[in-house]
């Protein structure tokens, strides 16, 4: 599991830093999804995973508009 999350970590290069930010900010917040289930087992994990849901959806209508 721990090597999943580090290669959802990773972000790919490119050369607009803006572009690389969104990218890793999408890594992050999908590692941490797989890690809590997507769903969560507790009110505080569901609620984790709707805001990192809703975050997720924003990045990459941000990542698209770029």
């Amino acid at each position: 599991m721990q090597e999943l999350i580090q290669n959802y970590s990773l972000a790919r290069p490119h050369s607009d830093q803006g572009h690389t930010r969104l990218l890793e900010e999408i890594a992050y917040l999908e590692a941490r999804l797989v890690a809590i289930g997507h769903t969560g087992d507790c009110a505080y994990e569901k609620s984790l995973a709707r805001s990192y849901s809703e975050l997720l959806r924003a990045r990459r209508r941000q990542l698209a508009a770029l």
